[in-house]
């Protein structure tokens, strides 16, 4: 009796081994990577963005400038500065040199933005279907407003005037408020645009969760 007691043991210890455990999600600090090498540029200069949205109630060519000003400030090493943007669509390479004159080995953060909102149709209900995504019954439409938040995000050398590199960078957020005002979405979409600005233009390190399987 003993031995079947002690055989039957192990072969719940055994099985138990043999499932696998939980995932684990886990966070890895994974480093930013920059088309611009260290130390390559030792001060930013921060132009207001054309805004080629307006809205009455925020300017968002502004309100970025400041915005980047601030975060640069805390996040890179050198001096930030602002400049106001050359007047005019295209801009000659003399007037960025005109913009960054008397820095050394200066770039300049320029480009455009578009804030906009829309009134979009969503599928509402907790009840998640189950037998296929296409099952809607118990579900109703109801009415989401999503702000968009594009930005073509320039560099410009300081010494040349002339592009180093360009990239545009897109958030949205949903609300179901339909009323959610330009300045809360705004402030909302800038914390997930910075968390992509950086490590393009610094090298900053990003935080990705990974899912790690045990067995």
């Amino acid at each position: 009796m003993r031995g079947r007691v002690l055989l039957l043991a192990a072969l719940l210890a055994a099985g138990a081994a043999c499932r696998a455990a939980a995932p684990v999600l886990v966070r890895v600090e994974m480093p930013g990577v920059s088309p611009f090498p260290s130390g390559s540029f030792a001060e930013i200069i921060v132009t207001d963005f054309r805004n080629e949205t307006p809205l009455a109630e925020l300017d968002a060519g502004l309100e970025l400038q400041a915005y980047l000003a601030t975060e640069l400030g805390r996040a890179f090493g050198g001096p930030v500065s602002l400049r106001p943007r050359p007047a005019g669509a295209e801009i000659p390479a003399a007037a960025w040199r005109e913009t960054a004159a008397g820095r050394d080995r200066a770039i300049i953060l320029t480009g455009t933005v578009r804030l906009g909102r829309q009134v979009r149709k969503a599928i509402g209900g907790k009840n998640v279907p189950l037998d296929s995504p296409f099952n809607l019954a118990g579900r109703v439409l109801i009415e989401q407003l999503r702000w968009t938040l594009a930005v073509d995000v320039v560099v410009i050398s300081g010494e040349t005037g002339q592009t180093l590199h360009r990239r545009t960078f897109r958030e949205d957020r949903d609300y179901i408020e339909l009323d959610k005002p330009a300045d809360f979405a705004f402030s909302d979409c800038l914390a997930g645009f910075r968390g992509r600005l950086f490590p393009f233009l610094l090298g900053s390190p990003t935080v990705e969760e990974r899912t790690l399987l045990r067995r």
